[in-house]
């Protein structure tokens, strides 16, 4: 037997940013996993980052987590993404040398005070008095802690997939959790099935390269983490592109019944936003192609992603797919794609700090709630990290509001309304998504990251400089006016902008305009890029901001009518019996929490509301 204070279990992308985060914050941790090689694989693309993705990658470097930094020292390519929309839309995803990256988490972790790495299956739950109370592994080892993370990811009764080919994993090569499952089933929670999918991985020197449209790395230096200065990338692995046709589509129409996607060896639902190739293929019959993506996976492997085919058929139709596209008449296949489905728990069972509601103690972070996506288990894992530390020492949980973060919305999301599908982070579920930006989390977060103890000084007062930095250029703008008569007022004629009256306007009046741009208007070799970009978003997005600055400021209002804990749903008479039924399970912990629950009505909120006041 052993003694910490937390047990993490998992050492995914969640397990660790748990692990790191607590171990940071003093708490003496065990992090334990069924391969110690496999810390923070990548088992899908080896990508970080796009829409809603990227936001939340920068708020995890924002708060004091690792992810962003680690992938910064491990891109082979990043490229800037929804440059046809305005600034605040555009996001940067990088791809990733996965083994580098697997090697920089595992000794990282490795050189942390207060943590230890060991090698194991958990298969039983230990709970005290109602409380969690520790783990005991499949070798016989009994951890006692105050607390325990699962981050189990796809490990929990899963079960992988190709053609009609079944087989216990938790990922191709390695074994499925079995006793976990068992033991969290005799808990009394609810769970569910879910799947999802990987493509076909093709040798780099059987692709023929010539006719595809290559994507090269960004020219100018970009990074995730907001910590260290951007260098730029060699570009000496660029990622290709080419299309699947009509002749790829007919071999899928007639083979459908040979894909567990379709011969119904799987019922659970997979992710809308990544479906299988077979699923787009039946999904939009008049699409005559959908992009491949060719994703280089590392500088010492020859191992190449074919992103867009996700597949399930047997192994003899996926060479059929493969070589029917251009650039991969003769690939070789070094791993075929597969299925793989897996237990998840029902996330409206957790507290808004991802602690489980019937066993205090016992924090979900990850696939195991019903998450796809390395930078969405990430973002769960450092908070269910630092509330798993705060809870160990006596404090209050950090809650992200909906307000703050990507982070606060998708937990919101989970808790609040549960998932029928694998839950992927997308800027249309952020309401204030203008305001979100990955741009300015610094600026949001890294008050909040120093304040609980994760974030540096010297890192916060970097935040802090940049913040000064961009208010002093927004006030030169506002204050600075010019007449017809300056020649910046031929500038704003050769944009197509309407010249100056007589009364003249201020810079930032200027930058309003669509056309104008801040590099129009002032010499910007004393202005460090980044304060340059957030100084002219402001400008530009002014009103919207002001909007949404508003709606958040409400929303605040509506976050401190705190629902008691103990409050009796029941007591409340007028209460619908379906509201009744829903706020009992899920249990908001405010009112604004309340309104966002799917089904309750605007009625069932009133009646609420004026419960609470009485």
């Amino acid at each position: 037997m052993k003694e910490y204070d937390l047990v993490v279990v998992g050492a995914g992308h969640a397990g660790c940013e748990a692990a790191l985060a607590a171990a940071r914050l003093g708490v003496a941790t065990a992090l334990v996993t069924i391969n110690l090689s496999e810390i923070g694989k990548m088992p899908c693309n080896p990508a970080i980052g796009g829409p809603g993705k990227s936001q939340l990658v920068r708020e995890i470097d924002a708060l004091g987590g690792e992810m962003g930094r680690l992938t910064d020292l491990s891109m082979l390519n990043i490229r800037l993404l929804n440059t046809s929309k305005g600034k605040a839309m555009q996001v940067r995803r990088a791809q990733a040398d996965r083994e580098f990256y697997t090697h920089l988490w595992k000794n990282l972790l490795e050189r942390t005070e207060g943590l230890d790495l060991i090698e194991g299956m958990v298969e039983e739950l230990h709970t005290s008095n109602g409380a969690i109370s520790g783990v005991t592994l499949r070798e016989g080892l009994e951890l006692r802690a105050e607390a325990v993370i699962l981050a189990t990811g796809t490990f929990l009764n899963g079960r992988v997939l190709i053609g009609e080919l079944t087989y216990p994993a938790g990922r191709s090569g390695e074994p499925p959790s079995i006793g976990l499952t068992t033991a969290l089933r005799a808990y009394g929670l609810a769970m569910g099935r879910l799947k999802t999918g990987t493509p076909p991985r093709v040798n780099r020197r059987s692709i023929d390269v010539s006719g595809l449209v290559r994507q090269e790395t960004h020219p100018t230096p970009l990074s995730f983490s907001f910590w260290h200065e951007s260098i730029a990338l060699a570009n000496d692995h660029p990622v290709y592109v080419t299309h699947t046709n009509e002749e790829t589509h007919r071999i899928i129409q007639d083979n459908l019944d040979l894909t567990p996607n379709f011969n119904g060896l799987i019922q659970s639902a997979g992710p809308r936003n990544c479906p299988s190739l077979e699923a787009k293929i039946v999904k939009f019959p008049e699409r005559s192609s959908h992009k491949v993506f060719l994703e280089p996976e590392g500088k010492e492997t020859a191992e190449t992603y074919l992103q867009g085919i996700y597949t399930a058929f047997p192994p003899d139709i996926q060479e059929r797919i493969v070589r029917s596209i251009a650039g991969l008449e003769r690939a070789q296949i070094e791993r075929y794609g597969y299925d793989i489905e897996y237990d998840y728990i029902d996330p409206t069972q957790l507290t808004l700090s991802l602690e489980v509601k019937r066993i205090p103690g016992l924090f979900l972070a990850g696939q195991v709630n019903g998450t796809t996506g390395y930078e969405e288990a990430a973002g769960q894992g450092l908070i269910a990290g630092i509330n798993a530390a705060r809870r160990i020492t006596g404090k209050d949980p950090l809650i992200l509001t909906r307000g703050e973060a990507f982070i606060g919305v998708m937990i919101d999301d989970l808790v609040t309304k549960g998932v029928r599908e694998p839950y992927r982070m997308l800027p249309s579920r952020a309401e204030h998504r203008i305001s979100l930006r990955e741009g300015n989390a610094d600026l949001r977060l890294a008050g909040i990251g120093y304040s609980i103890g994760l974030l540096s000084r010297e890192r916060y007062e970097q935040a802090f400089t940049r913040a000064q930095a961009i208010e002093r250029l927004l006030n030169e703008l506002k204050t600075r006016r010019i007449g017809p008569q300056d020649s910046l007022n031929r500038v704003l004629i050769a944009s197509g902008t309407a010249p100056l009256s007589e009364n003249g306007a201020s810079l930032y009046e200027l930058i309003c305009r669509p056309s104008v741009r801040l590099a129009d208007l002032l010499p910007l070799d004393r202005v460090p890029a980044d304060v340059a970009s957030e100084a002219e978003i402001e400008c530009k997005y002014a009103g919207y901001l002001v909007r949404q600055e508003r709606e958040i400021a409400r929303l605040k209002r509506l976050e401190k009518l705190v629902i008691p804990a103990e409050i009796d749903y029941a007591s409340l008479s007028n209460l619908s019996v379906g509201g009744r039924e829903l706020l009992s399970r899920v249990r908001p912990r405010t009112l604004d929490q309340a309104s966002r629950i799917p089904g309750v009505s605007h009625a069932d909120l009133s009646i609420l509301a004026i419960g609470l006041r009485r």
